[in-house]
Protein backbone atom coordinates (compact mmCIF):
# COMPACT_ATOMS: atom_id res chain seq x y z
CA UNK A 1 0.00 0.00 0.00
CA UNK A 2 1.17 3.86 -1.05
CA UNK A 3 2.28 5.69 1.81
CA UNK A 4 0.51 8.65 2.50
CA UNK A 5 2.02 12.50 1.89
CA UNK A 6 3.65 12.53 5.05
CA UNK A 7 5.17 9.34 5.84
CA UNK A 8 9.03 9.82 6.17
CA UNK A 9 9.52 7.62 3.23
CA UNK A 10 7.09 9.52 1.29
CA UNK A 11 8.57 12.82 1.68
CA UNK A 12 12.07 11.34 1.26
CA UNK A 13 11.05 9.98 -2.53
CA UNK A 14 9.43 12.99 -2.61
CA UNK A 15 12.98 15.03 -2.49
CA UNK A 16 14.61 12.84 -4.96
CA UNK A 17 11.73 12.88 -7.24
CA UNK A 18 11.16 16.43 -6.80
CA UNK A 19 14.42 18.15 -7.17
CA UNK A 20 14.58 21.92 -5.91
CA UNK A 21 17.43 24.35 -6.87
CA UNK A 22 18.47 28.01 -6.41
CA UNK A 23 20.40 29.80 -8.47
CA UNK A 24 20.61 33.98 -8.88
CA UNK A 25 16.93 34.30 -8.06
CA UNK A 26 15.30 31.49 -10.63
CA UNK A 27 14.00 28.74 -8.56
CA UNK A 28 14.35 25.29 -10.77
CA UNK A 29 11.81 22.70 -10.01
CA UNK A 30 12.23 19.38 -12.13
CA UNK A 31 10.19 16.67 -11.87
CA UNK A 32 12.82 13.21 -11.74
CA UNK A 33 10.93 10.27 -11.97
CA UNK A 34 10.90 9.11 -15.50
CA UNK A 35 10.20 5.92 -15.42
CA UNK A 36 6.84 6.73 -14.34
CA UNK A 37 6.73 9.66 -16.79
CA UNK A 38 6.87 12.08 -13.75
CA UNK A 39 3.72 10.47 -12.32
CA UNK A 40 2.93 12.72 -9.41
CA UNK A 41 1.96 11.25 -6.05
CA UNK A 42 0.37 13.12 -3.24
CA UNK A 43 4.09 13.52 -1.55
CA UNK A 44 5.38 15.19 -4.91
CA UNK A 45 2.30 16.98 -5.27
CA UNK A 46 2.86 18.55 -1.61
CA UNK A 47 6.59 19.28 -2.02
CA UNK A 48 5.73 21.26 -5.60
CA UNK A 49 2.73 22.94 -3.56
CA UNK A 50 5.65 24.26 -0.94
CA UNK A 51 8.57 24.75 -3.03
CA UNK A 52 5.72 27.02 -4.82
CA UNK A 53 5.09 28.74 -1.60
CA UNK A 54 8.45 29.27 0.00
CA UNK A 55 10.25 30.63 -3.27
CA UNK A 56 9.82 34.41 -2.98
CA UNK A 57 10.82 33.77 0.72
CA UNK A 58 14.41 32.62 -0.13
CA UNK A 59 15.13 35.10 -2.93
CA UNK A 60 14.01 33.51 -6.10
CA UNK A 61 12.04 36.56 -8.34
CA UNK A 62 11.08 33.28 -11.13
CA UNK A 63 10.13 29.52 -11.25
CA UNK A 64 10.78 27.35 -14.00
CA UNK A 65 9.40 24.14 -13.79
CA UNK A 66 10.67 21.19 -15.99
CA UNK A 67 10.43 17.51 -16.33
CA UNK A 68 13.00 14.76 -16.47
CA UNK A 69 13.37 12.07 -19.34
CA UNK A 70 13.04 11.16 -23.08
CA UNK A 71 8.86 10.49 -22.79
CA UNK A 72 7.19 13.62 -21.30
CA UNK A 73 6.28 16.18 -18.65
CA UNK A 74 4.16 14.65 -16.74
CA UNK A 75 1.71 11.49 -17.40
CA UNK A 76 -0.81 12.86 -14.57
CA UNK A 77 -1.50 11.90 -10.83
CA UNK A 78 -0.15 8.52 -9.50
CA UNK A 79 -3.05 6.25 -10.23
CA UNK A 80 -1.57 3.11 -8.51
CA UNK A 81 -1.16 5.58 -5.56
CA UNK A 82 -5.11 6.54 -5.61
CA UNK A 83 -6.45 2.70 -6.68
CA UNK A 84 -5.43 1.79 -3.41
CA UNK A 85 -8.20 3.14 -1.45
CA UNK A 86 -10.38 6.02 -0.52
CA UNK A 87 -7.35 7.23 2.23
CA UNK A 88 -4.55 7.59 -0.97
CA UNK A 89 -7.28 8.99 -3.39
CA UNK A 90 -8.39 11.84 -0.40
CA UNK A 91 -4.67 11.96 0.19
CA UNK A 92 -3.84 13.33 -3.77
CA UNK A 93 -7.18 15.42 -3.74
CA UNK A 94 -5.84 17.40 -1.34
CA UNK A 95 -2.07 17.78 -2.16
CA UNK A 96 -4.34 17.88 -5.63
CA UNK A 97 -5.86 21.17 -4.11
CA UNK A 98 -2.75 22.44 -2.41
CA UNK A 99 -0.22 22.71 -5.20
CA UNK A 100 -3.45 24.14 -8.10
CA UNK A 101 -3.64 27.21 -4.98
CA UNK A 102 0.44 27.40 -5.18
CA UNK A 103 0.52 27.91 -8.70
CA UNK A 104 -2.70 29.91 -8.76
CA UNK A 105 -1.66 32.36 -5.73
CA UNK A 106 2.15 32.71 -6.28
CA UNK A 107 3.20 36.37 -7.39
CA UNK A 108 6.14 35.06 -8.84
CA UNK A 109 6.14 34.22 -12.64
CA UNK A 110 6.38 30.72 -13.67
CA UNK A 111 7.86 29.22 -17.11
CA UNK A 112 7.48 25.77 -17.76
CA UNK A 113 9.43 23.41 -20.08
CA UNK A 114 7.14 20.54 -21.36
CA UNK A 115 7.27 17.65 -24.17
CA UNK A 116 6.05 14.89 -24.66
CA UNK A 117 3.00 13.69 -22.78
CA UNK A 118 1.38 16.18 -20.53
CA UNK A 119 -1.78 14.86 -19.32
CA UNK A 120 -4.25 14.66 -15.99
CA UNK A 121 -2.22 16.86 -13.53
CA UNK A 122 0.49 17.46 -15.44
CA UNK A 123 -1.54 18.95 -18.13
CA UNK A 124 -3.08 21.11 -15.24
CA UNK A 125 0.39 22.35 -14.43
CA UNK A 126 0.71 23.31 -17.40
CA UNK A 127 -2.66 25.34 -17.77
CA UNK A 128 -1.65 26.89 -14.57
CA UNK A 129 1.81 28.85 -15.96
CA UNK A 130 2.38 31.78 -17.18
CA UNK A 131 4.66 30.80 -19.73
CA UNK A 132 4.89 27.52 -21.26
CA UNK A 133 7.93 26.54 -23.63
CA UNK A 134 6.73 23.19 -25.54
CA UNK A 135 8.49 20.88 -27.90
CA UNK A 136 6.43 20.10 -30.88
CA UNK A 137 5.73 16.53 -29.50
CA UNK A 138 3.26 17.77 -26.93
CA UNK A 139 0.47 15.42 -26.09
CA UNK A 140 -1.63 17.72 -23.93
CA UNK A 141 -5.17 15.69 -22.21
CA UNK A 142 -7.34 14.92 -19.28
CA UNK A 143 -8.00 11.11 -20.23
CA UNK A 144 -9.56 10.44 -16.24
CA UNK A 145 -12.91 9.60 -18.23
CA UNK A 146 -11.21 6.34 -18.98
CA UNK A 147 -11.64 5.29 -15.42
CA UNK A 148 -15.13 6.20 -15.10
CA UNK A 149 -13.55 9.57 -13.59
CA UNK A 150 -15.01 13.30 -14.19
CA UNK A 151 -11.72 15.57 -13.28
CA UNK A 152 -14.05 18.16 -11.59
CA UNK A 153 -10.90 18.94 -9.50
CA UNK A 154 -9.09 19.88 -13.10
CA UNK A 155 -11.86 21.29 -14.29
CA UNK A 156 -12.34 24.27 -12.03
CA UNK A 157 -8.15 24.95 -12.73
CA UNK A 158 -8.91 24.88 -16.39
CA UNK A 159 -11.35 27.98 -15.79
CA UNK A 160 -8.59 29.92 -15.01
CA UNK A 161 -7.79 30.86 -18.42
CA UNK A 162 -9.80 28.62 -20.77
CA UNK A 163 -14.00 29.02 -20.85
CA UNK A 164 -16.18 26.47 -18.74
CA UNK A 165 -17.35 25.06 -22.16
CA UNK A 166 -13.78 24.27 -22.99
CA UNK A 167 -12.76 23.25 -19.54
CA UNK A 168 -16.12 21.08 -19.76
CA UNK A 169 -15.31 19.60 -23.45
CA UNK A 170 -11.61 18.60 -22.46
CA UNK A 171 -12.56 17.38 -19.26
CA UNK A 172 -15.67 15.05 -20.61
CA UNK A 173 -14.04 13.75 -24.39
CA UNK A 174 -10.27 13.21 -22.70
CA UNK A 175 -9.18 14.14 -25.60
CA UNK A 176 -5.64 14.33 -26.59
CA UNK A 177 -4.37 18.03 -28.10
CA UNK A 178 -1.62 18.32 -30.50
CA UNK A 179 0.93 21.37 -29.52
CA UNK A 180 -0.65 23.69 -32.11
CA UNK A 181 -4.13 23.25 -30.58
CA UNK A 182 -2.45 24.15 -27.41
CA UNK A 183 -0.97 27.46 -29.13
CA UNK A 184 -5.00 28.48 -30.24
CA UNK A 185 -6.35 28.18 -26.74
CA UNK A 186 -3.74 30.64 -25.61
CA UNK A 187 -1.88 27.86 -23.38
CA UNK A 188 1.63 27.53 -24.85
CA UNK A 189 3.52 30.32 -25.46
CA UNK A 190 6.53 28.97 -27.61
CA UNK A 191 6.88 25.91 -29.90
CA UNK A 192 10.39 24.77 -30.46
CA UNK A 193 11.37 21.08 -32.53
CA UNK A 194 11.88 18.34 -30.20
CA UNK A 195 15.21 17.39 -31.33
CA UNK A 196 16.81 20.71 -29.79
CA UNK A 197 14.18 20.84 -27.37
CA UNK A 198 17.20 21.65 -24.37
CA UNK A 199 19.14 23.94 -26.69
CA UNK A 200 15.98 25.74 -27.92
CA UNK A 201 14.02 25.61 -24.81
CA UNK A 202 17.26 26.98 -23.18
CA UNK A 203 17.04 29.94 -25.44
CA UNK A 204 13.58 30.89 -25.01
CA UNK A 205 13.84 31.08 -21.23
CA UNK A 206 17.25 33.02 -21.18
CA UNK A 207 15.43 35.36 -23.47
CA UNK A 208 12.44 35.94 -20.90
CA UNK A 209 14.95 35.73 -18.01
CA UNK A 210 16.73 38.37 -19.08
CA UNK A 211 13.27 40.40 -19.12
CA UNK A 212 12.55 40.32 -15.35
CA UNK A 213 11.09 42.63 -14.55
CA UNK A 214 8.62 42.66 -17.48
CA UNK A 215 7.54 39.04 -16.27
CA UNK A 216 6.93 40.55 -12.97
CA UNK A 217 5.10 43.18 -14.15
CA UNK A 218 3.25 40.91 -16.34
CA UNK A 219 2.32 38.46 -13.47
CA UNK A 220 0.95 41.44 -11.01
CA UNK A 221 -1.45 42.28 -14.21
CA UNK A 222 -2.94 38.92 -14.52
CA UNK A 223 -3.12 38.76 -10.60
CA UNK A 224 -4.34 42.03 -10.54
CA UNK A 225 -8.21 41.33 -10.22
CA UNK A 226 -8.00 38.26 -7.50
CA UNK A 227 -8.19 35.45 -9.91
CA UNK A 228 -5.74 33.01 -8.36
CA UNK A 229 -7.68 33.57 -5.48
CA UNK A 230 -10.77 32.90 -6.77
CA UNK A 231 -9.36 29.61 -8.50
CA UNK A 232 -8.46 27.93 -5.13
CA UNK A 233 -11.39 28.10 -3.97
CA UNK A 234 -13.38 27.42 -6.69
CA UNK A 235 -11.35 24.03 -6.38
CA UNK A 236 -11.54 23.74 -2.78
CA UNK A 237 -15.61 23.71 -3.48
CA UNK A 238 -15.15 21.04 -6.80
CA UNK A 239 -12.78 18.85 -4.59
CA UNK A 240 -15.54 16.52 -2.62
CA UNK A 241 -16.95 15.97 -6.15
CA UNK A 242 -14.01 13.67 -7.15
CA UNK A 243 -14.25 11.41 -3.80
CA UNK A 244 -17.83 10.53 -4.65
CA UNK A 245 -17.05 9.59 -7.92
CA UNK A 246 -14.46 7.23 -7.11
CA UNK A 247 -17.06 6.00 -4.93
CA UNK A 248 -18.97 4.28 -7.94
CA UNK A 249 -17.75 0.60 -7.99
CA UNK A 250 -17.63 0.77 -11.72
CA UNK A 251 -14.91 3.16 -10.97
CA UNK A 252 -12.84 0.66 -9.38
CA UNK A 253 -13.47 -1.73 -12.59
CA UNK A 254 -11.94 0.68 -14.67
CA UNK A 255 -9.15 1.29 -12.91
CA UNK A 256 -8.25 -2.60 -12.56
CA UNK A 257 -9.04 -3.08 -15.93
CA UNK A 258 -6.20 -0.75 -16.85
CA UNK A 259 -3.70 -1.21 -14.26
CA UNK A 260 -4.42 -5.07 -13.64
CA UNK A 261 -5.72 -5.69 -9.46
CA UNK A 262 -1.68 -6.29 -8.44
CA UNK A 263 -1.20 -2.68 -9.17
CA UNK A 264 -4.40 -0.85 -8.00
CA UNK A 265 -5.29 -3.41 -5.54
Amino acid sequence: MSAPADDPLAVASARTWVEVDDRAGVRTIRLNRPDKINALNAAMMSRIAMAIREAGPVGSHTIVLSGAGPRGFCAGADIAEFAQGEVQLAGQEHALVSMIAAFAESPLPILLLAHGRALGAGATLLSLADLVIAADDLSYGFPEIRFGMYPAIVHGALMYKLSAAQASQLSFSGRTLAVQETVSLGLVTQVVPRAEFDEASGRWLKYYLDRQTSLTIGKRAWCQDGAGHRLSQRVQSLAPLMLENYADPAVRMMIDQVLGPRQSG
